[in-house]
């Protein structure tokens, strides 16, 4: 997810209501990802392709109606500037991420090389590396989008806002690389850094691939005025829920030496009933984790019209300060329009 320190991009608010600085935020944020495009690769200098975040034949493929899926995304035009648009199979859930050898040849495991062992670690581990450098990718974009602003004459916006989001962004960076330094010496050492779980669900139309700050808003501000500083580091946990052969499969991991304080939070989605990790899903969906896909019929049944209320939800999130709370929502229940919309009056207004 676009999440850094328990705050989400969007909160960036790279939007206004007049047309002339929206296109400069627009064309700040399509040269940002364009420039974006070196192999992350370790060593590797190459050109990167556009990569999926998820396999595009056979998970991507099977959920995708005409070729085309839904995604959450950006319009600065817009007042309410976060909705739901129907994008291509080849472009959506994309980033720029890898050279064509090193996208072929690292994930090969879990692409091309036949069905999908759970319980092999480096497969999993596939998975969280491939989630962790489409996050490094966005945070880096989001860099060179503020940068871009700050520098463009046509705009006038707070400068010590937009510093502050570029050195939260470096921060959440450096914290990245400590991950994806363990996975690289795990994938070439065949080391375990990680522990994951896996659990089989009944399918959804439904793809989600993001990294979730364990610490909440609340506690890294606390941190912050208790000791005058950032955290070290901040706890991450690497979450992929996505389509596999006729089920959809729900996959968590996080580094060993973050155990004795996310453990028992990732077991939940693991040991409890299927109603109670159904909604802690809808809650990081709706709410903390921006990263997914979705079917024109899950899109249909579940999110059509609700574009005003993922804004507001996101909003909300950016204040709530808490982000390990579960809200009483549950996608995979048929009223989940009417309940969403329900809280989202309550709540947010």
């Amino acid at each position: 997810m676009a999440l850094y320190k328990g705050k989400p991009i969007f909160e960036q608010k790279l939007r206004t209501e007049r047309p002339k600085i929206a296109k400069i935020f627009t064309d700040c944020a399509d040269k940002a990802k364009s420039s974006t495009n070196t192999c992350m690769h370790p060593n590797c200098n190459e050109k990167a392709i556009n990569s999926h975040i998820m396999q595009k034949n056979g998970i991507l493929s099977s959920i995708a109606d005409d070729n085309h899926l839904w995604e959450l995304s950006v319009d600065h035009f817009k007042q309410e500037y976060v909705g739901l648009r129907r994008i291509g199979i080849n472009k959506i859930y994309t980033f720029s991420g890898f050279c064509n050898n090193h996208d072929s040849s690292v994930f090969s495991k879990i692409e091309t090389q036949g069905d999908i062992d759970f319980n092999d670690y480096e497969s999993c581990l596939l998975f969280a590396l491939r989630t962790a450098y489409n996050e490094l990718w966005l945070k880096e974009v989001v860099i060179k989008i503020q940068e871009c602003i700050i520098n463009h004459s046509g705009v006038e916006v707070n400068d010590e806002m937009l510093k502050e989001t570029i050195r939260q962004n470096k921060l959440g960076i450096k914290d990245l690389e400590f991950y994806t330094n363990s996975m690289w010496s795990d994938l070439n050492n065949k080391s375990e850094s990680f522990f994951f779980e896996y659990r089989e669900m009944d399918l959804t139309e439904l793809c989600l691939n993001s990294i979730y700050t364990y610490d909440t808003s609340q506690e890294i501000m606390d941190y912050q005025y208790k000791y005058g500083k950032d955290m070290e580091r901040t706890s991450e946990i690497f979450i992929s829920y996505f389509p596999y052969l006729g089920k959809s499969i729900l996959l968590m991991g996080y580094h060993k030496d973050d155990a004795s304080k996310v453990k028992s939070f990732v077991n939940m989605f693991f040991k409890e009933n299927i109603k109670r990790t159904n909604r802690r899903l809808s809650s990081l969906i709706a709410f903390n984790c921006e990263t997914w896909v979705c079917s024109n019929t899950f899109y249909k049944e579940k999110f059509k019209g609700l574009d005003s209320e993922f804004f507001k939800a996101m909003q909300f999130s950016g204040k709530n300060g808490n982000e390990r709370k579960t809200f009483n929502v549950n996608i995979f229940k048929p009223d989940f329009k009417n309940n969403f919309k329900n809280f989202i009056n309550k709540s947010v207004g």
